[in-house]
């Protein structure tokens, strides 16, 4: 068994993993973080088939995951049968209490039901959670712990009628609804930051501003919403 990673959560369709309790991620942006891979459970993820709940994610065209690295491996990982399922009466749960935990580093959060979500995030009382899905009425009980990820203001504006916080990439400008990403303006790691935990916090929406390759993508997308 691998150690600090955990099975939380599958059906027909669908698995849910965690990993990095025992060794959390060290990645420059989210820092020190427990991930969660949100994955199809007959099918290797690849750059073509990518995760459970990614088709027509409206990311797709400059999608940040490589689903070929990480989420493969993970998957493996899994087949092989080197991952337990999570046990919330054991010890299992002071690992992830003292792990800020990322809800969904590949894959969508909505192919979980909420309620196996919250009691897991009440556990380790920080995180970070995104969906593309914030447009299905029945997505709704994620907007507590979920941002929206949008990628226009007009879908900002469409989301908080909605009751959830977003977060947007850019090319638009930031309004007065938002605020800079803190990792863009003081280099603040995820972990040390709890602004996208949906509207579990009160805050302002969240910007981040697209650059490079996916600034175009990101005008494209902007064009259609």
């Amino acid at each position: 068994m691998v150690k600090g990673s955990f099975i939380l959560w599958s059906n027909t369709k669908t698995v849910v993993l965690m990993t990095g309790l025992w060794r959390p991620s060290s990645n420059t942006k989210t820092g020190r973080m427990a991930q969660t891979w949100i994955l199809r459970k007959s099918k290797p993820p690849n750059n073509t088939t990518k995760g459970a709940g990614c088709s027509g994610c409206p990311a797709d065209p400059f999608c940040y995951v490589r689903w070929e690295q990480a989420p493969l491996q993970v998957y493996k990982s899994y087949k092989a049968g080197n991952y337990k399922a999570f046990d919330a009466k054991s010890s299992d749960v002071t690992l992830l209490s003292n792990t800020p935990l990322r809800v969904g580093a590949a894959g969508e959060p909505t192919e979980m039901p909420a309620h196996h979500w919250q009691p897991l995030l009440q556990i380790a009382g920080k995180w970070t959670g995104y969906t593309h899905k914030w447009k299905v009425p029945a997505n709704l009980p994620y907007r507590t712990f979920c941002m929206a990820s949008v990628h226009s203001v007009h879908e900002m504006k469409k989301a908080n009628a909605m009751g959830y916080r977003t977060y947007r990439v850019g090319p638009e400008p930031i309004t007065k609804d938002e605020i800079m990403c803190p990792h863009y303006t003081h280099n603040v790691t995820c972990d040390q930051c709890k602004l996208c935990m949906g509207s579990a916090i009160k805050a302002k929406n969240i910007y981040a501003p697209a650059h490079g390759a996916r600034k175009n993508k990101a005008k494209e997308i902007q064009c259609n919403t």
